[in-house]
């Protein structure tokens, strides 16, 4: 059943991705033209044209970041908790399926979008970023090859925070729907959440990823601390906010929506 509501929900979320991706890449082409031509080109017109297409490449490149995300979240919503939700949450499967499904198909869209941004830097400058993109390869396979297993731990983790930022608004918009005012409250949820999350955080300490990289390495040397432990430590304390969302979020689901 896992697998038939994937599929149901590939489809769904496809209607919406590739007209966007095929918006993103028209604008990426008369980016690259101009870019190619544009000194050949004398009307006083052309500047003023060229800015206009940068910020609409600027945008477009932010909406192919995010179109993963926010088509889970809005399929999430859409599914379960409008009209849709009478025959979705009908269906003889369990609440936490609808979860997963919409949670592998953000991951897939998002996976999805990163190639198509590789593949418009090349349309825009093959000869440029061609370099770059075999370099970034190379880069990732040598960390792979030298570091196997803090190069996992590290994956793992950024995954883990992905999860943790879609499971979270999963949480929020199950919660917001048992309001009447459901925007006021989610709002309300978020901040709530936030102050909650920065108590916590305070009692966990600042073991970030940014701290490992950018803050002096001397203080971690001096505390023995090794880096794939950290990693682990890490990854675990994402997974206990994903465990925490995705439980509250199935509990919810289950006993407290009404679909009335």
């Amino acid at each position: 059943m896992l697998g038939k509501l994937l599929k149901y929900e590939l489809k769904r979320s496809a209607r919406k991705f590739f007209p966007l991706v095929v918006g993103y890449m028209i604008v990426a082409l008369i980016f690259s033209l101009m870019l190619r031509y544009g000194e050949s080109v004398k009307s006083p017109n052309f500047l003023v044209i060229f800015i206009v297409v940068c910020i609409a490449y600027g945008i477009a490149v932010g909406a192919l970041f995010t179109v993963g995300f926010t088509i889970s979240l809005t399929n999430f919503h859409k599914t379960l908790f409008t009209d849709e939700g009478y025959l979705m949450l009908t269906i003889p499967v369990k609440p936490y399926y609808h979860i997963f499904t919409k949670f592998i198909s953000s991951v897939i869209w998002s996976a999805a979008s990163m190639i198509v941004f590789v593949l418009s830097l090349l349309l825009i400058d093959p000869t440029e970023y061609l370099d770059s993109v075999g370099d970034f390869i190379n880069a990732f396979g040598n960390g792979f090859v030298e570091e196997p297993l803090t190069s996992f731990l590290i994956c793992l983790y950024a995954l883990m925070l992905f999860a943790n930022w879609q499971i979270f608004f999963y949480f929020v918009i199950s919660l917001s729907n048992c309001f009447r005012h459901k925007v006021l409250a989610g709002f309300g949820i978020v901040f709530g959440c936030n102050i909650i999350f920065s108590f916590i955080n305070s009692f966990v300490g600042g073991l970030s990823l940014w701290n490992m990289f950018f803050v002096g390495h001397a203080v971690y040397y001096e505390s023995n601390i090794n880096l794939d432990l950290r990693l682990v430590f890490m990854t675990m304390y994402q997974f206990a906010y994903i465990l925490a969302y995705f439980l509250l979020t199935n509990f919810i689901i289950t006993r407290k929506h009404n679909l009335q």
